[in-house]
């Protein structure tokens, strides 16, 4: 049973690493939103759905890898 809790832990944690991608990613994005509306704009709104669109992306990814980490878990 030690063994079981022992996976368990060690998958969390591989569970997890692709979280931090997923807040360097935020970063990114709103960062680059930042330079291109100081480049265009006139395109603000534009660009601006874009951003949000990326971002959405980005947290769907992220929630998937909770309800992943919350399956080992249970399991």
């Amino acid at each position: 049973m030690l063994f079981v809790k022992a996976a368990k832990v060690v998958a969390l944690g591989l569970v997890f690493f692709p979280i931090t991608g997923c807040a360097i990613a935020t970063g990114i994005i709103f960062a680059s939103l930042l330079k291109s509306v100081s480049y265009a704009p006139d395109y603000e709104e534009v660009l601006f759905n874009y951003a949000i669109l990326g971002f959405a992306f980005v947290e769907t990814f992220s929630f998937i890898l909770f309800f992943a980490a919350a399956f080992i878990y249970v399991l």
